[in-house]
């Protein structure tokens, strides 16, 4: 079986961060992304992966390549204008051959597709929807399904009010399908189509049978600052750590890192290739560095996420923020809580960043 992932949406909502990458090739605890998708897939057994691409094509040809180094073969499908979720899974139609998983871009996950494709088989469905319980559900489109795992109704984003009033019997669509060539085909074609306000609703009132499937397990929505940052903890507390890493006094190493005298470790953290971490300095909580970048001494970094390259100067301190790739903060700084500094940013010696201010 084939899988597509839907790679096209502009990430917006992660602005800053992706103004120069696209969202699915972020790192998470300095792994692309996307990584975290092909490795569910290659676990179930998915050797072709179809990706739906539009915004930043390029930007994926150049990282991901033919997929030889991931295991798999890559084929994809280009978007000429963007065709919403829906439209985009109509234009990789002729690439798909048959039932397929599908899988949003900005979703980490351990779906057990095993046992959705077993849900799929025993509901005779066109399509069924992996779906997730969550703490916000207002924020989501509610998925109502009957005692047999059927779906009954759709709610995008509905008032509180009704949101109460279902939350009980509701899950949420977590971004994860598996649909037969006849629900693709339904799709219109040439023109942006929404997959979730659109397509499912329309399944349903048109007699196609839609299942669902109730994950269980982890599950992540990377769309918003808030989240991306949140993932990287979760992994961490998990103990979910990248391959090839060494471990150490609570960090996670990767090749050519180097550690000076008396870094403290309060906590854990993933270092990169080619860190340097200067005497004294102080990792708090869940910290993610990447590669390359440099940490003068008696720095205190604490819950935050530090992209590839960046600067950090001595007695500088970070708090629960993200340091976009390459910034460069001078010494005696604190930055934080709750903060981004965009890609290149760069703070002279003795600069703060309060809460509320965001570094463009």
């Amino acid at each position: 079986m084939k899988a597509l992932i839907l790679l096209g949406g502009l990430g917006s909502r992660l602005r800053p961060l992706t103004v120069d990458r696209p969202k699915p090739l972020l790192p998470i605890l300095n792994r692309p992304f996307i990584a975290y998708q092909i490795d569910l897939l290659k676990k179930f057994g998915v050797r072709e992966v179809v990706l739906g691409l539009g915004h930043k094509a390029a930007a994926f040809r150049r990282q991901l390549g033919t997929g030889k180094q991931w295991g798999v073969k890559f084929i994809y499908s280009l978007e000429k204008e963007p065709l919403g979720t829906g439209g985009a899974i109509r234009h990789a139609l002729d690439h798909l051959n048959g039932p397929a998983f599908i899988l949003n871009g900005d979703v980490l996950s351990d779906f057990d597709l095993k046992a959705l494709a077993e849900t799929h088989r025993k509901a005779k469905a066109d399509a069924t929807l992996a779906l997730v319980a969550v703490d916000n559900p207002a924020a989501y489109g509610l998925v109502e399904s009957d005692a047999a795992g059927l779906i009954r109704r759709f709610l995008e984003k509905p008032p509180a009010t009704e949101t109460a009033e279902v939350h009980e019997k509701a899950r949420v669509n977590a971004g994860c399908y598996l649909f037969e060539p006849r629900v693709v085909e339904r799709i219109p074609v040439g023109r942006a189509v929404s997959i979730e306000r659109e397509i499912f609703p329309a399944l349903l009132e048109e007699g196609f049978r839609v299942a669902g499937f109730f994950h269980r397990g982890y599950w992540s929505d990377i769309g918003t600052l808030k989240t991306y940052w949140r993932t990287h903890a979760d992994l961490q507390e998990m103990g979910l750590w990248p391959p090839g890493l060494r471990s150490r006094g609570g960090m996670h190493l990767g090749r050519g890192a180097v550690v000076g005298a008396g870094v403290r470790v309060l906590g854990t953290a993933v270092v990169g290739e080619g860190v340097r971490l200067g005497a004294r300095v102080t990792l708090a909580g869940r910290v993610t560095i990447g590669a390359g970048a440099r940490i003068e001494e008696d720095a205190r970094l604490s819950d935050c996420v530090v992209l590839e390259g960046a600067r950090i100067g001595a007695r500088t301190q970070v708090e629960r923020s993200l340091l976009g790739s390459k910034v460069v903060i001078g010494s005696d700084c604190r930055i934080g809580p709750d903060q981004v500094l965009a890609d290149g940013a760069r703070l002279p010696s003795h600069s703060q960043v309060l809460p509320g201010l965001t570094e463009r």
